[in-house]
């Protein structure tokens, strides 16, 4: 199985004679539908026949539509049903019974976790004791989300996010010094308008949508968030959820960056060639990066995203045990 990603201004997607044709500057390839699970639009030049939307739902597969900054702005995908009344009542009694603190606390520990494992993995390349230091203090921070009592409900979230927000400075201190110095990457900033901020918020993007699909597959109202604040038209449950993984992103990037790769910005954005090459980067590490945190038999990180939506899906139902996800670095 395969995403195929359509970036290139001109190009033409359609479906004919049962496989995917995709037709560019006088070159044209045929993609059989049973190889692609997703595809993804990353441009506004793109063509996209209703032919192309109605076979990718036959088949199973998700379009997902990507603005300049790689959010997803729009989605086709199949229905699925998976015990959805019940599966969104319990969801949404949780936001009321108290139960969504358990959720909260457990997508902050997962996410500073494998921010400690990052630093860790590089720790044993480069044995730099600040990477070491780093890893340890973030671990430290992370059992606290996770153990620390005596937060009350009402200041819990606020809590919450002043330890993400410390995590954070450790983090993206020394995730910059594993970088080119020409690169100029000076620390997260989602308004940033330098190569590596617009690269991170695009392999961000790549995320959102994987994360969107395996709530809704789960079962899960997508737009009912735990520990994000709930606005007018905001997948809140979705930018929760992605805090355990965005680890996927770092480190495609890391990876790309420190082997040579360098991004081209066009007014400001990604062009449409570094588009591609991050989209890639990430989709190649969900999909052949695996993990056996979900038993012996090893799935990749796309799949472990689908079994830890379950798995939430499956807590708020009151049917099991819901655990942040922590990559096996």
């Amino acid at each position: 199985m395969r995403d195929l990603v359509v970036s290139e201004p001109g190009t033409v997607l359609r479906f004919r004679k049962g496989v995917f044709v995709v037709e560019k500057k006088g070159s044209k390839t045929e993609v059989p539908p049973l190889e692609v699970e997703r595809v993804f639009v990353a441009s506004s030049r793109v063509g996209l026949s209703s032919k192309v939307l109605l076979k990718a739902v036959e088949y199973g597969i998700d379009v997902v539509l990507l603005d300049s900054r790689g959010v997803p702005v729009a989605r086709v995908h199949p229905l699925f049903n998976n015990k959805l009344t019940e599966t969104r009542k319990a969801q949404y009694r949780a936001l009321l019974d108290g139960r969504w603190a358990l959720v909260a606390r457990e997508v902050v520990y997962s996410k500073v976790m494998n921010q400690a494992g990052l630093l860790k993995r590089y720790y044993s390349y480069t044995r730099d004791q600040a990477l070491r230091e780093g890893y340890e203090k973030l671990s430290t921070l992370a059992s606290e989300a996770r153990l620390r009592e005596g937060v009350a409900l009402s200041e819990l979230k606020e809590w919450l996010r002043s330890l993400e927000a410390e995590a954070a400075r450790v983090y993206w201190g020394l995730y910059a010094t594993l970088l080119p110095r020409e690169l100029g990457f000076q620390g997260r900033d989602q308004e940033g308008g330098d190569p590596v901020n617009a690269s991170l918020n695009y392999a961000y993007g790549i995320l959102y949508s994987e994360s969107y699909s395996a709530l809704v597959i789960a079962g899960l109202d997508p737009y009912a968030g735990f520990l994000h604040e709930d606005r007018p038209g905001s997948t809140s449950l979705v930018f929760d959820f992605v805090e355990q993984f965005r680890f996927i992103a770092d480190a495609a990037l890391l990876d790309l960056l420190r082997h040579g790769w360098r991004p081209s910005l066009s007014g400001g954005l990604l062009d449409y060639e570094s588009r591609r090459r991050v989209v890639a980067g990430v989709l190649e590490r969900l999909e052949k990066t695996k993990t056996r945190r979900f038993g012996e038999a090893p799935v990749s990180l796309r799949g472990a995203m689908r079994r830890s939506a379950l798995s939430l899906a499956s807590y708020l139902r009151g049917e099991g045990v819901f655990q942040g996800f922590v990559y096996e670095w």
